[in-house]
């Protein structure tokens, strides 16, 4: 009974094979023990004589695969008398061997393994590139009958060298044959048979050869199968190496950690991103999981047998450091769990680049040559050097922010998020939540994720507290513990987490004076105060008003795009003479007014609001200002401005007053202000019973107050 042939799964349907069936019944005679031999090879050598003494034959008992061979071989030229050989130089073979690594590094264990089969048989496997070049061999090296001190690596095969050789005819027709004896082109070989299998790599294309040689007698249909079982397993090697190395190479630029867990949690696959998470230096291949970490709050990706997406989890590493993450986890369906994870402070990274959260102001872009601001800066170079807490006193529109943007520009913090927070612009029970950020659920209306606050968005970089002299004192518990703990707790959280924020604080209050009237926590305050830099208000810098102005100027003039050149001289002293109660902000404004209402090159005295024509200060041009009195740091109102201040606040007063409240009262500069001054007379100093009897609110009246640079406690000093 005849052994089946093996089929090649590896390739098209293979002809070979299927012509090898068809001529079964005849080559049995030459496989088979005690078959008549003599006259098997002796039909196949006259026919090949034949062939090459140019008798046209039918040779219809020569299988059709040696005809097309012995035909290409003859038209190549190959030669038919000796042992042909082609080698290459060391240099050529290492340069063909370096770029068939790969195909060398799959196919060695797979030929081990075959010859391991095929043992104690005095056999000759070879592998062979995709032009024929030997880049391995393994067994008794008697390869188509060269001697065993023969060296076969570097050898090149193909027909045009050999003549009909299995090799030949695989690299040509690219499927899986075997040349029997006197089938080969050239008579040196009749005493050899060969078989050999194409190998193909991840995209179908032919890479090399697998081929085993043997003496003639020695062949059979088993040594033949494995040959194309052994190429078939090379080729499925190298595609799934290919895929993983492919896998690999997208776990690694994927910028997440990527961890692949068995049905029993343990590590399957990690890349570098995760071992640098985890903080393993080793392999971590085969290791359970909970050795490398372990959840201590939040869901446990472990547990979990759905999909997850973008969950919030703590965990405590085996060194005992720990890790806050988001990560999305999915299981496998032959069991096991892919996770995929991201560090907080990276995540919260890249929303601040994408939100644009960064400062993008320096040194370079504060204007002012004054002494006063020239001390300013160089506190701010001070603050720049080190992550001190910083406090930046001002005025409302000095550029407070600017400097704190320059202070985090220049420090070693730049490539940080900064993050910005107006500390009066957020409602009071929401302070909380927006600072330190909340756990799922902890109030109605809150997301079921969770959120981080914004200490945890400047994780790493910079916060800015504008305004801070406005916060809640239930908030500025909370500020103290992270300046001074370095830990935020998120509402309705139970564990802290470490950040590493530099705050920089401002206010335009007098905290000072806060502090006595017990709105502001004196701990804090000092916590605050480490490093004070005091901003001079336009006022207290008007050396600098000229420079500023031509700066606004010609930043409109391109925005406009109109031929602005500069300013007149009576312009020029009329901002020069200007009292500035909204600062810098204010003298921006005005350019940008006076730029587009200009008809010529150089704004004249008639393009600004007539208001500033008089060359005297605003508090006594009777010009309505546009905020109620503002205490910035100490000592930068005067005193009657102060008491006004200090009275504001007593009645629970905001100090910045509605524009369209504020209303004239009908009457000349000097008589407004003795209606005044006999309203708070009688009223004793009383303000609200002023307001009453003047018809206008108190927001109202206390602007016209600082308007005629009355101050309250000579009226109240009566009544005493």
């Amino acid at each position: 009974m005849q052994t089946p042939l093996p089929t090649n799964n590896c390739n098209p349907p293979d002809d070979t094979l299927q012509e090898f069936r068809e001529h079964s019944d005849f080559y049995s005679n030459f496989v088979a023990p005690g078959g008549p031999q003599t006259l098997f090879w002796q039909k196949i050598y006259d026919a090949r004589k034949q062939f090459h003494e140019g008798i046209v034959g039918q040779f219809t008992h020569i299988r059709p695969h040696i005809i097309r061979s012995w035909k290409r071989s003859s038209a190549a030229g190959a030669p038919y008398t000796g042992l042909p050989s082609v080698r290459l130089s060391a240099e050529e073979l290492n340069n063909i061997l370096k770029r068939n690594e790969f195909l060398l590094s799959t196919a060695k264990p797979v030929m081990q393994e075959l010859l391991e089969n095929i043992h104690p048989t005095s056999n000759c496997i070879i592998l062979t590139d995709s032009n024929g070049v030997y880049l391995y061999t393994r067994g008794d090296d008697l390869g188509a009958g060269r001697r065993p001190s023969t060296p076969l690596r570097g050898l090149v095969s193909g027909e045009p060298i050999e003549g009909t050789t299995s090799m030949g005819i695989c690299l040509v027709e690219q499927q899986a044959t075997c040349v029997l004896g006197c089938e080969h082109y050239n008579p040196y070989f009749d005493s050899w048979s060969c078989a050999a299998a194409p190998i193909f790599d991840y995209e179908n294309k032919l890479a090399g050869t697998l081929s085993m040689t043997m003496a003639r007698d020695n062949f059979n249909h088993h040594g033949f199968g494995l040959v194309i079982a052994a190429a078939k397993a090379v080729t499925e090697q190298m595609r799934l190496r290919h895929l993983l190395q492919e896998t690999q190479t997208i776990m690694e630029i994927l910028g997440e950690a990527v961890v692949v867990l068995d049905a029993n949690n343990h590590v399957r696959m990690i890349n570098r991103y995760a071992k640098q998470l985890f903080h393993v230096q080793d392999d971590a291949i085969g290791r359970d999981f909970t050795a490398l970490a372990e959840t201590i709050s939040g869901e446990c990706f472990l547990q979990s047998g759905n999909r997850v997406k973008d969950n919030e989890c703590s965990m405590r590493l085996a060194d005992g450091s720990f890790l806050q993450c988001v990560y999305s986890s999915s299981p496998i369906p032959e069991g096991g769990l892919c996770v995929t994870l991201r560090e907080s402070r990276r995540v919260h990274k890249l929303t601040n680049r994408i939100t644009r959260a960064k400062a993008v102001y320096t040194f370079q872009d504060i204007i002012g040559s004054s002494k006063s601001m020239r001390t300013a800066l160089q506190l701010a170079h001070k603050a720049s050097e080190n992550a001190m807490t910083t406090l930046i006193l001002g005025q409302s529109g000095v550029g407070k922010e600017l400097f704190a943007q320059a202070i985090h520009n220049a420090s070693d913090r730049r490539d940080q998020p900064f993050i910005v927070i107006n500390c009066g612009a957020i409602p009071r029970d929401l302070v909380q939540s927006e600072l330190f950020g909340y756990e799922g659920g902890a109030f109605t209306g809150a997301s079921r994720h969770g959120a981080p606050g914004k200490f945890e968005l400047a994780d790493g970089g910079t916060l800015f507290l504008d305004e801070i002299g406005d916060m809640p004192l239930t908030a500025q518990v909370n500020l103290l513990r992270v300046l001074q703990e370095g830990e935020v707790t998120r509402v309705g959280g139970k564990r802290s987490r470490q950040v590493d924020v530099r705050v920089v604080a401002a206010t335009h209050r007098d905290l000072a004076r806060r502090v006595a009237e017990g709105t502001f926590r004196h701990d804090l305050y000092y916590r605050l105060n480490v490093l004070a830099i005091p901003i001079p208000s336009l006022r207290e810098r008007r050396d600098d008003i000229q420079q500023l102005a031509y700066f606004f100027l010609e930043k409109m003039a391109h925005t406009l795009n109109k031929p602005l050149k500069g300013f007149t001289p009576e312009a020029l002293h009329c901002l020069e003479a200007w009292d500035w109660p909204g600062n810098i902000r204010e003298l921006e404004n005005l350019v940008e007014r006076a730029a587009v209402v200009a008809d010529g090159p150089f704004i004249g005295k008639a393009d600004l609001p007539s208001e500033f024509w008089s060359p005297v200060s605003s508090a006594a041009s009777g010009r309505d200002t546009p905020s109620m009195p503002q205490t910035a740091a100490p000592g930068t109102l005067d005193a009657g401005d102060q008491n006004v201040a200090e009275d504001a606040e007593a009645h629970g007063l905001r100090e910045q007053g509605d524009p369209q409240e504020l209303r004239e009262l009908g009457e000349q500069p000097s008589q407004e202000k003795q209606r005044i001054m006999e309203a708070l007379q009688t009223a004793n100093g009383n303000v609200r019973a002023a307001a009453k009897e003047l018809g206008v609110s108190r927001v109202t009246l206390y602007a016209h107050i600082k308007r005629h640079g009355l101050s309250l406690e000579p009226f109240r000093q009566l009544k005493s």
